[in-house]
């Protein structure tokens, strides 16, 4: 609104002033003025100093799937910027997601907590908002409801986490398939000497138990592989 009764002031100040041959005609087109200069101090004010507006945080919680696809573990993957102090994470929250999302540059920060009990990213994004419906009404041609602020990206990820640059997760992936054979070889081995161990300890143990121990060492062999490899591609 504050936008048309400008131009409005505008235009009526243009014809009384033109056409003024009386007092009072002069008085109004005085008065188009003032009106013309105080809606563009609104304006201004609304423009550079967000007058009408109120800030508002908007926190959303997000679960956290692998970043890759394929058998390399749970992978959160970045690309540094500049000299690698900024950082473009890639990520996903859904299982079915094809490609990752990539977080933004522009009035963002992104942190990275590691050791926590789940994987998730918690994004808070700050915005300017109008402050009520009168608000909306006198700005909504001069301001943009909503206009992004700063936004606050913390990703989460437990102990069974890798977080790595792009290039890391490539040579990750090449690793793996070139040692996928011995490393199917040494898991066998594994299972079955825990498998043995603990039946030695309880030759009692019925075959759903032999299953779950089973499945906890090949878990136990899978981490400890991935970590190697991990280890090697981040010298």
């Amino acid at each position: 609104m504050i936008f048309i009764i400008t131009i409005l002031s505008v235009l009526a100040f243009t014809v009384t002033n033109i056409f003024a041959k009386k007092r009072w005609q002069t008085g109004l087109s005085i008065l188009f003025a003032a009106i013309f200069l105080v809606s563009l101090g609104f304006i201004t004010a609304n423009d550079h100093y967000h007058y009408g507006m109120k800030k508002v945080t908007v926190t959303t919680v997000k679960p956290l799937v692998s970043s890759a696809d394929g058998q390399q573990g749970n992978l959160l993957l970045y690309q540094p910027l500049g000299n690698g102090t900024e950082k473009v994470y890639l990520y996903k929250t859904k299982q079915e997601q094809k490609k990752p999302t990539a977080t933004g540059t522009d009035l963002v920060a992104n942190h990275l907590k590691t050791g926590q009990e789940k994987a998730q990213l918690i994004e808070k994004k700050t915005y300017w908002t109008y402050k009520n419906d009168t608000a909306k009404r006198w700005f909504n041609l001069t301001s943009k409801d909503h206009e992004l602020i700063k936004e606050d990206n913390t990703f989460e990820v437990s102990d069974d986490w890798f977080v790595l640059t792009t290039e890391q997760a490539k040579k990750l992936a090449k690793l793996a398939a070139e040692n996928q054979a011995a490393l199917a070889e040494q898991a066998k081995a594994f299972v079955q000497e825990k498998v043995a161990q603990a039946m030695m300890q309880n030759p009692s143990l019925d075959q759903a138990a032999q299953q779950q121990i089973a499945q906890q060492a090949t878990n136990d062999f899978q981490k400890y592989a991935m970590a190697n490899i991990v280890a090697e591609v981040t010298k």
